[in-house]
């Protein structure tokens, strides 16, 4: 039957009939994906695709699916409508249709695909899904599945319970098939954006940064929108408003290019700052409610021979009122002179609007010599003769040696941070806040935003950062809209044109002055939003919280690439903060009889043995672990019989095995704490690259095997070798909390048995647990 439109728009105001199943439609089939797993061109649907979405939200929070149309090969689905229904719930509450967006995805037809662990097309294309586009009828040609994006926001105040619609998909020569909506609202609330845990800080273009690209950017995709205009500033808003939306709450606000302007120079050089388009800027974000953090672009940029020159303003020509940007030399007279100006006067104008603890201050981009270290070193010590307490932060790719103590906040980018770990994560842990930092790299297993990569790896990377205890996440491309970085040219086509999605997030609007999401964007903020819960569930179930995210993520190169089931994951986070049960516990024991079915393999060569002991038989390696599976403890007992049957010769009896214990990911040896027997009798605890403590264990017998057990009790660890009552080691330490707990070796054949893992509620407890 073929519904006339005016019949399609009634049915909206009205009940509706039971859906006709989608998998039943005329020429068409229709099913339901995850909105972080991809929908290509060429899809079809899995055996079991449910054709209903089933949402699951906290208050304030977007929730999401997607809805896959497929018309038959021979069938083109002619003036094709998608339309959602308000949501209605208990007692009467509802969810307007205001609240519910439904957007086409656009299939961009070049899109690169980057090297490492992508996710190709099937049968042979080349075309991506990626930004999300107006919901227009249109033709769907046979053969061609098109997804569309289905969101809704929920209040936050919304009443919690089970919300119902439809979504309407018609189509002159299909008809009318309904799609059921299920959302269930729960009674926990994600903080707004401008009150959030975490720190997205997506760089965007605007004004300064680096007085090219970034300024053309704006003005070369919108027509009449230069600099400053009317026009701009809508941009501007609109990108303001888009931030707050998707929780972008750290503002990258160059104050520098925004003084230029209006800012005068005086008899002498000297200059009179105005701070009025500065203000106007900031108070854009304010106002939209985006606005948490200010990050200023760097002061000191890199030049020939590895050295860095400093930005600083100055007057044009011979004693001209206008300022324009110059680079001169970090600790020359100029650059002081200038510096001893601009400091005090920024001071002064954060103090009077009260944003100085909320300004980001970052001397160099990617310092990559000891001269541009150098330099650094003298910009924040200049700057804190006049912030005494600043924020500062710095995005990097290897160990800046010497300007660690300098920087409240480090950002490496996710590789360099696993090469890195136990130095990033002694610095974490001596208060330097750790966020992480994708650009243009990584290009292989860890997690990146690329358009070619599945989309569950940019939901994951805030759930990466919240395992390893960061606090914020660093991506320079949110609207870089150039194809060449270097020397952007003439504007991108950012829908058909050559892309990678490094180089931008999100793409313009050009005849709203506004901003197109993508599925990229508003996977990003289903990460963002899960962060917020994983930390409301962790203040009360912090070893449930970890034992989620450890579901999830095994390590930066280990982790699922399923959306469906980070959806999974999210919905028991909610059921875990509404049940008003206790922190779960995870006693675990077992002797391998069965196998290792409950374990995760990390680096290593692991099996069960027919006698039933588990084996790690790879002498060439340092930290090869096996974990029990979705288990996390705080404190702890843990204890197993092993025996070293061969070491490494290049390591002698110097070589070990033993626990991670509280481990932030379980194959990491620099989260947690490392404790472990060598070979030559000594015992030893390790934490984050250095070794805390080492003793001996007088009554070890080499080539037999030994109950080894480790106890945890709040920032005590101790360690029992044999059968001895008391402990051969102890230590004080407070680093690590709660973790995972892993049976570890390193350059070591090594044999288990009798693993047992008990949660532990006092330190009397602990001291009592039996040694076998």
């Amino acid at each position: 039957m073929t519904l006339p439109r005016l019949l399609v728009v009634a049915l909206l105001g009205i009940g509706l009939p039971a859906a006709t199943p989608a998998y039943a439609a005329a020429g068409a089939r229709i099913w339901i994906a995850s909105a972080a797993d991809r929908v290509f061109s060429t899809s079809r649907p899995a055996g079991g695709a449910p054709t209903s979405i089933a949402l699951y939200a906290a208050r304030g929070e977007q929730e999401a699916a997607q809805i896959a149309i497929r018309p038959s090969s021979a069938a083109t689905l002619t003036d094709l409508r998608v339309t959602a229904t308000a949501l209605s719930g208990p007692g009467g509450a509802g969810i307007p249709a205001s609240n519910i967006l439904v957007r086409r995805a656009y299939d961009h037809p070049d899109v690169e695909v980057m090297a490492g662990d992508a996710e190709r097309p099937p049968a042979g294309r080349a075309s991506y899904y990626d930004a999300l586009v107006e919901n227009v009828p249109r033709d769907l040609p046979g053969g061609i599945t098109q997804p569309y994006h289905y969101s809704v926001t929920v209040p936050a105040g919304q009443a919690p319970g089970v919300y119902a619609g439809r979504v309407l998909v018609s189509s002159a020569s299909m008809g009318l098939r309904l799609v059921d909506v299920r959302l269930t609202v729960y009674e926990v609330t994600v903080p707004a954006t401008d009150e959030s845990t975490f720190k997205m800080n997506n760089w965007f273009t605007s004004a300064g940064w680096d007085y090219n690209g970034t300024e053309r950017s704006i003005p070369a995709q919108y027509d009449h929108a230069p600099m400053y205009s009317g026009n701009w500033w809508k941009v501007i808003a609109n990108i303001a408003a888009n931030h707050r939306r998707h929780r972008n709450n750290v503002i990258y606000a160059d104050f520098q290019a925004l003084l230029i302007p209006k800012t005068t120079a005086g008899p002498g050089g000297r200059l009179r700052f105005d701070w009025s388009i500065f203000d106007k800027f900031v108070n854009t974000f304010v106002a939209a409610g985006a606005m948490q953090y200010i990050y200023t672009p760097t002061l000191l940029e890199p030049v020939a021979g590895g050295k860095a020159g400093a930005e600083i303003l100055r007057g044009v020509g011979g004693g001209g009122t206008a300022v324009k940007r110059d680079v001169v030399a970090p600790g020359g007279a100029d650059a002081n002179a200038y510096y001893d100006q601009v400091f005090p006067a920024l001071k002064a104008h954060l103090d009077e609007m009260r944003w100085t603890d909320r300004f980001y201050l970052s001397a160099l981009d990617e310092p990559r010599t000891q001269a541009q270290v150098d330099a650094a070193n003298w910009l924040y010590a200049k700057y804190r003769q006049y912030f005494p307490e600043p924020l500062t932060n710095e995005a990097h790719l290897q160990p800046l040696n010497g300007l660690d103590g300098n920087l409240t906040t480090v950002t490496p980018i996710i590789y360099h941070y696993e090469q890195q770990i136990g130095y990033f994560q002694n610095l974490r842990v001596n208060g330097t806040e750790l966020w992480l930092y994708n650009c243009i790299d990584p290009r292989g297993p860890q997690m990146n935003r690329f358009i070619s990569y599945h989309l569950a790896k940019t939901r994951l990377t805030p759930w990466l950062t919240w395992k390893i205890g960061g606090t914020g996440y660093l991506h320079w491309g949110w609207n870089f809209w150039f194809d060449d970085i270097g020397n952007p040219g003439a504007p991108a086509d950012t829908f058909n044109g050559r892309q990678s999605g490094d180089h931008w997030l999100v793409r313009p609007n050009k005849a709203a002055y506004d901003i197109y999401d993508s599925l990229r964007s508003e996977t990003q903020l289903d990460g963002l939003e899960d962060y917020e819960l994983l930390n409301l569930l962790a203040r009360s179930k912090p070893l449930t919280a970890r034992a989620i995210a450890a579901g999830l993520i095994t390590d930066t190169v280990t982790y699922t690439r399923s959306g469906a089931a980070v959806d999974l994951a999210h919905k028991q986070i909610l059921d875990q903060l509404t049940d008003g049960g206790p922190d779960h516990r995870y006693p675990f024991a077992d002797d391998f009889g069965g196998g290792d079915g409950e374990w995760v393999r990390g680096r290593g060569t692991w099996s069960v043995a027919s006698t039933g002991e588990y084996l790690q038989t790879g002498t060439s390696g340092w930290g090869f672990t096996s974990t029990p599976k979705n288990r996390a403890y705080a404190d702890v007992a843990a204890s197993a019989d092993l025996k070293i049957v061969g070491v490494n010769p290049e390591g002698g009896d110097t070589n070990w095995a033993g626990f991670m214990i509280r481990s932030s990911n379980a194959t990491d040896m620099d989260t947690g704490y490392l404790v472990a027997l060598r070979d030559n009798r000594q015992v030893f605890i390790y934490r984050s690259g250095k070794e805390l403590a080492h003793a001996e264990a007088p009554d070890y017998r080499p080539g037999t095997y030994t109950r080894f057990r480790v106890t945890a009790f709040g920032d005590r660890l101790s360690v029992y070798v044999g059968d001895k009552a008391e402990p051969v080691l102890t230590l004080t330490d407070s680093a690590y909390r709660a973790g995972q707990v892993a049976l570890v070796t390193g350059g070591a054949s090594v044999r288990f048995d009798n693993v047992v893992l008990d949660a532990v509620d006092n330190l009397a407890v602990v001291q009592q647990v039996p040694a076998a």
